[in-house]
């Protein structure tokens, strides 16, 4: 049986394979279209019922072992080239179909999406009266309106502190970089904790955006959102000063970019601009490993932190972002009128603060700040002239 089965479905993945590479999308009509849509979507919902019943043998067997993964999440993760957390919603359904026949039925003759079928059998694992109403719910509502009606089953289940302990207990914070250098995050936390940091991130970017509002700019709710959060971590005089371990060439650093044949590199972060380094560094210390080409020749720290006296003059100078009508308070970052790569002094009438978007925009952007207090101006091209050092 299990060698006809494996030739029976090799035949149909062969089969597929060929229908797929024969698929001329320029004549296709729209309702031909359609219709392959419905044919993959059932054919895709049938795949992932038979990997998820042939992924729980494969950890019940032990036949992952002694292939250099550690569990069987990691190797099933690799064979279906997605995630270990994915990989380990598909083992835990795989359990719970055991004692589920109504809905291990409905997944298998493709009623089910991989995604319902989690849902509905780690609720009714819980509560098994409950199966046949979230399978109804699941013929007629949406996957958003199931995912919740699966919750209430698992709330109800148990008391609630038990289900809030419980997940306190698998509470995480977990990051990565994506494919464009991006830190991303995901976080589980139990509902207390997660509500006050929701909330006091949107009071926060509430008030970004009406600050952005009467400034004349506006941008979308999740960046403000963003600049909430990270405003909460590193707010001044309140998040401890980090220290950066940058991998960067000296002569780059002091550049301000890299040439061929240089790096800069954070560690658990990986290639970034020399002009990320240099911004961290004003706010804590930088190690920055000089390198004659593979060789390490010494580890010199940097930084222009901003010592504890300065910094309060500078803030009861420049209680908003100094570009003219700008109205932003928070958040406010330093920047030095004459750069600091170029020999700026870290003197207040060398300083200003500048909002996130105006600090970006003098960086990045040509944008150049000029004048003095009360008197500044904003200008694009060409180089303000800096504030006289005294």
């Amino acid at each position: 049986m299990c060698v006809g089965m494996c030739e029976r479905v090799s035949d149909l993945v062969v089969g597929l394979r060929e229908a797929v590479a024969l698929i001329d999308v320029a004549a296709l009509s729209g309702s031909d279209a359609v219709e392959l849509v419905e044919m993959f979507s059932e054919a895709e919902r049938l795949a992932a019922a038979g990997k998820t019943l042939a992924a729980g043998r494969v950890a019940s067997s032990g036949a992952w072992q002694g292939t250099g993964y550690r569990t069987p999440a990691q190797w099933i993760a690799s064979q279906t080239q997605s995630t270990v957390g994915s990989a380990i919603t598909t083992l835990e359904t795989a359990r719970n179909l055991d004692s589920l026949p109504s809905t291990r039925e409905s997944f298998v003759s493709g009623r089910l999406s991989e995604k319902q079928a989690a849902e509905i059998s780690a609720a009714s694992v819980i509560d098994p009266d409950a199966e046949e109403s979230l399978l109804t719910t699941a013929a007629e509502a949406t996957v958003a309106q199931l995912k919740e009606e699966c919750r209430q089953v698992r709330m109800a289940a148990v008391s609630d502190e038990d289900a809030v302990e419980r997940i306190r207990l698998g509470r995480y914070l977990r990051s990565w970089v994506d494919r464009d250098g991006a830190v991303r995050l995901d976080a589980r936390l139990a509902p207390d904790d997660g509500a006050v940091l929701v909330g006091t991130v949107g009071e926060s970017a509430a008030t970004l955006q009406e600050q952005a509002r009467r400034s004349g700019r506006q941008e979308r709710a999740e960046a403000y959102a963003a600049d909430a959060l990270v405003g909460l971590v590193s707010r001044e005089g309140r998040a401890p000063r980090a220290v950066v371990h940058v991998d960067v060439d000296a002569s780059a650093f002091v550049r301000g970019r890299t040439i061929a044949g240089e790096r800069c590199r954070i560690a658990g972060i990986g290639a970034v601009p020399v002009t990320v380094a240099r911004r961290m560094a004003s706010a804590g210390i930088v190690k920055v490993i000089e390198r004659d080409g593979v060789d390490v020749r010494r580890v010199v720290h940097r930084g222009r932190t901003i010592p504890a006296h300065l910094r309060t003059a500078l803030e009861a100078r420049d209680e908003t972002c100094v570009v003219p009508r700008c109205d932003v308070r928070s958040n406010l970052e330093i920047d030095h009128l004459l750069p600091y790569a170029e020999g700026g002094p870290t003197q207040l009438a060398n300083l200003a603060r500048l909002c996130r978007y105006h600090h970006a925009q003098k960086t990045h952007h040509g944008w150049r700040l000029g004048g003095k207090p009360g008197e500044w101006t904003w200008t694009r091209g060409g180089r303000a002239p800096p504030a006289p050092i005294t």
